[in-house]
């Protein structure tokens, strides 16, 4: 069987997250590692009068609802993403994130990020 190679910058990118914030290395996103890895999602969600995202990606994408997140259910959820910020390279979105290091969440997003793959294994 042939793999397929994925091309679409946006899920190049949200596949490589993944597996950086999969710290357990189980292949799914718990709750703790979803909290995190929500960060990334926030810049193409959408938000209400008062700041809150129209849109709960934690419970989009847990299909089976069993509070975990695996990859597959991740691909089979729409995310819009702002294209600037779809680098498969992780770089733009570590940019972004390190501009708003007053939420510790984003502080969180941006470490696991910037972690190196070898050293959080």
């Amino acid at each position: 069987m042939a793999s397929t190679r994925i091309t679409n910058p946006l899920t190049r990118m949200l596949d490589s997250t993944f597996t950086k914030f999969d710290q357990n290395k189980d292949g799914k996103l718990d709750t703790a590692e979803f909290k995190t890895f929500n960060e990334l999602l926030k810049p193409g969600i959408a938000v209400d009068e008062t700041g809150k995202p129209k849109v709960d990606y934690s419970s989009r994408m847990d299909l089976d609802g069993d509070h975990e997140i695996t990859r597959e259910e991740m691909h089979a959820t729409t995310v819009l993403m702002p294209a600037a910020l779809t680098d498969p390279s992780l770089n733009m979105m570590l940019n972004y994130l390190n501009g708003l290091q007053d939420d510790p969440n984003v502080a969180a997003a941006a470490a696991r990020l910037a972690a190196d793959d070898d050293a959080a294994s």
